[in-house]
C-alpha cells in the first residue's frame, strides 16, 4: 500500500498522520482489509518510512520520517527511500501487479522518487 492511500491504512491502525490525505469514509474498509489480511496470513506491505512536507507546494521544507512519527502539521507525500527499496525487493519476482496509480505526488519533483 502506497499513495495517498497509506495514511488512511496509518489511521486505521491508530496511527497519527499529521494533515496527510486520509478518506475517513473509507478507515473501516481499511481496518477490514488490515484483519482480513492477518487473518490469512497475507502481508500486507506499509511504508516503514515516509517524505512528509510542511506544505503541499513543490518548494515546501521537507524531511524523511519513521511512518508512525508523522509530525503534527505536516503531511506525508511520498515513500521515504527505505520503503521504496522495500516494495521494490518485494515486486521484484511478481509477475502481476495490480496498481491504483504512481506513488507519491509525481507532479513536485521532491516526491516523485
Amino acid at each position: 500500500i502506497g499513495g495517498g492511500m497509506v495514511f488512511t491504512f496509518l489511521k486505521a491502525k491508530g496511527l497519527e498522520v499529521g494533515t496527510s490525505l486520509v478518506e475517513e469514509d473509507f478507515i473501516d474498509t481499511a481496518k477490514a482489509v488490515i484483519a482480513k489480511a492477518e487473518k490469512l496470513d497475507k502481508e500486507l506491505i506499509l511504508p516503514v518510512d515516509i517524505i512528509v512536507a510542511d506544505k503541499f507546494d513543490a518548494e515546501a521544507e521537507t524531511q524523511v520520517v519513521s511512518f508512525d512519527k508523522i509530525p503534527e502539521g505536516w503531511m506525508g507525500l511520498d515513500n521515504g527511500p527505505e520503503s521504496t527499496k522495500a516494495q521494490a525487493a518485494a515486486l521484484a519476482d511478481c509477475k502481476t501487479v495490480i496498481m491504483n496509480g504512481p506513488m507519491g505526488v509525481f507532479e513536485m519533483e521532491k516526491f516523485n522518487k
